[in-house]
């Protein structure tokens, strides 16, 4: 096989859909040889934060001097990105090398009548397959959609489980209620194995968690703010005390603090576990850690900020904190969102930083139309427009701006690729 084999691949697996079941992805991986079984885990569900969380443990584990896989999702600029050591996405070659025996799997399978794995239970397989070859000490593993029938939920016994922010999201497949939502992110928590927890959960989801805790024997651990102290938020990012020491960090919104002390907690249950992990590991993890697309300031001058928020819930922590950031001054919106989210909710969010809006189409099937999310913003912004190209949308906002207004592109991370190329041809 070669590199465009796999992609097409791939690709051609997302007719198949979202299937919530854990089916094929054991099968896959019984053919495998279980490389599920051949690394530790750090097993990290939530709404809104599991990345953020994901890639400050990744970076502290690595500066710890471990050798650490890290498997998210969605891609932003690059597919390969999706499936990391220490930093490093895994090249095209090693890529090709998995999906190969991947690939000679998914044919067994379909030979012995099981269905065709779904396009996320593969990049799944060749995630796990990657990290046990490379033999990683430790791989953060951030859930896809939900936990419970998550294909990641295959790990059996990991280090530390993480449960990030719980809001409404996916409530097709998860449940209308925040009981029914945290009651399946709840499904990764595995017997005896310790869990820990975002501050700020909703009581009804923090019940749900406390109780499944307590029923699989783990040990809870709702990260602590009594004894954090913020000091600065800005663009140039936050820095804050938590227990005495001082931390930084280079992601942007206070929020990000709230999702460091929790990996800070998760890094704490590693040192329980034997890992030797210093202060200063934790400092430097957090001052290093990038995350694409999460409040990323793609241009100073003028300020053009690009955020991957989707939903409800992490919408209303980027008007809080660009509040905050844009010191009240009205911005200029580029959005764009997927037609199964809630985003007209969203856009009465945003008019709260905002009175000029463009919306533009996402990169996905499941794009909803410029012309129906104009529809939706004539209630909340007096001025709106449309342009259905991403490249014609940031014109439009360069226009408008007219280097007085920062510029805000957000709702999903399925377009911030192109984004992030319009902004870098047309500023700079």
């Amino acid at each position: 096989m070669e590199y465009r084999d796999v992609t097409a691949f791939i690709n051609k697996a997302k007719k198949f859909g979202s299937r919530l079941d854990l089916i094929r992805i054991k099968k896959l991986c019984e053919l495998l040889g279980h490389p599920e079984e051949k690394c530790r885990f750090v097993h990290i569900a939530g709404t809104n934060g599991k990345g953020s969380a994901s890639i400050f443990i990744e970076n502290i584990l690595a500066r710890a001097g471990y050798k650490t896989g890290l498997y998210t999702s969605p891609f932003i600029y690059n597919f390969n990105e999706r499936i990391q050591i220490n930093n490093v996405s895994i090249s095209d070659e090693s890529l090709v090398g998995v999906m190969e025996q991947v690939v000679a799997a998914t044919e067994q399978m379909l030979m012995e009548g099981f269905e065709h794995p779904t396009e996320f239970e593969l990049i799944t397989a060749a995630a796990f397959l990657y990290f046990a070859e490379e033999k990683c000490d430790v791989a953060v593993i951030e859930v896809g959609l939900g936990g419970t029938l998550d294909s990641t939920n295959v790990i059996s016994s990991p280090l530390v489980t993480v449960i990030m922010s719980i809001s409404y999201d996916h409530m097709e497949y998860l449940g209308n209620t925040l009981a029914e939502i945290a009651e399946n992110k709840c499904g990764i928590i595995k017997r005896g194995c310790p869990v820990v927890c975002y501050p700020f959960q909703p009581k009804e989801a923090l019940a749900v968690i406390q109780k499944t805790s307590e029923a699989m024997g783990c040990k809870l651990t709702v990260a602590d703010t009594g004894s954090l102290k913020i000091e600065r938020t800005g663009l140039e990012g936050n820095t804050f005390c938590y227990n005495g020491v001082p931390f930084e960090t280079s992601l942007i919104g206070d929020y990000q603090i709230y999702n460091a002390i929790t990996a800070i907690n998760a890094v704490r249950a590693l040192k329980n576990r034997g890992y030797i992990i210093s202060e200063e590991d934790v400092q430097n993890g957090l001052k290093m850690a990038k995350w694409p697309a999460r409040f990323e300031v793609l241009s100073r001058s003028p300020v053009v900020i690009a955020d991957g928020s989707h939903n409800v819930d992490g919408m209303r922590a980027f008007v809080d904190a660009a509040k905050k950031m844009l010191h009240g001054n009205k911005v200029v919106c580029i959005f764009g969102m997927l037609k199964d989210k809630e985003y007209s909710k969203c856009l009465e969010l945003l008019s709260d930083i905002s009175d000029t809006i463009i919306v533009t189409e996402v990169d996905s099937l499941r794009a909803e139309t410029a012309e129906n999310l104009a529809s939706a913003a004539k209630k909340y912004f007096p001025n709106v427009f449309a342009e259905p190209d991403n490249i014609d949308a940031v014109m439009q906002a360069k226009r408008l701006a007219d280097g007085m207004r920062a510029i805000v592109a957000l709702g999903s991370l399925y377009m911030m690729k192109n984004i992030k190329e319009a902004v870098q041809k047309i500023f700079h």
